[in-house]
């Protein structure tokens, strides 16, 4: 059996039992994969691409992949954070990380796809703002130095908050009042992860985004 593999972060993520309603759009992607194909879920909260080779989360799906699979990489929303064993700058750093990934992979003859993060729920003057700035244009440009898919989600889902607005967004992220959730008895202000809602929504806009590909793990 052929499998997908996800690397990312926490908006890709499983989640703990603790965690819920919380939910990765990664959860959700088994939906939309043809017969004959597994996931693998990799993606791992708070990482950044110098995280995940500091950690050897890389080197588990380098290792576990094989000739013939397929690996969608999204990062973004940590790479900006100052701590020096998260940063990468984005025309630095954050491209050497995707290059040493991509040629590994690309050697073993496993097929990378690199998707830009997911917008905030970010809202100032009653339109939806970009806090990922330079990450998403340094994976579109990497994605084309090496011929592979670029799928671009950042402005396809900040283009679809502004649309929907700042109150009706909320349905999507952990932005929550009290006496909803078991676990967050006194509600959730978090404009970056997804509720099941949200991450289907995520799940299906990759979907969409991938199909002019025709990629074989797509149904």
């Amino acid at each position: 059996m052929k499998r997908l593999f996800l690397l990312g972060d926490s908006t890709c993520a499983e989640k703990e039992a603790s965690a819920r309603p919380e939910t990765g759009w990664g959860e959700m992607f088994s939906d939309y994969l043809a017969d004959g194909w597994a996931l693998e879920n990799y993606a791992k909260n708070g990482r950044s691409t110098l995280m995940i080779l500091l950690e050897g989360i890389f080197y588990d799906v380098f290792w576990a992949a094989e000739e013939g699979d397929y690996v969608i990489i999204q990062f973004g929303h940590n790479e900006n954070k100052p701590e020096v064993f998260r940063y990468s700058d984005p025309d630095g750093s954050f491209v050497v990380n995707l290059r040493f990934m991509l040629d590994n992979l690309m050697k073993k003859g496993v097929h990378p796809v690199l998707a830009s993060p997911i917008s905030r729920r970010r809202f100032s003057g009653g339109h939806a703002v970009n806090t990922h700035i330079g990450y998403p244009e340094a994976m579109e440009r990497v994605a084309g130095e090496y011929g592979i898919p670029f799928v671009e989600m950042t402005q396809r889902t900040l283009a679809i908050l502004e649309k929907t607005g700042d109150l009706e967004s909320r349905k999507w992220f952990m932005n929550f009042p009290g006496g909803i959730y078991e676990n967050y008895p006194d509600g959730k202000s978090d404009d970056t992860h997804l509720r099941p809602e949200g991450a289907a929504w995520i799940a299906g806009l990759m979907y969409d985004a991938l199909r002019p590909y025709k990629l074989p793990f797509l149904k």
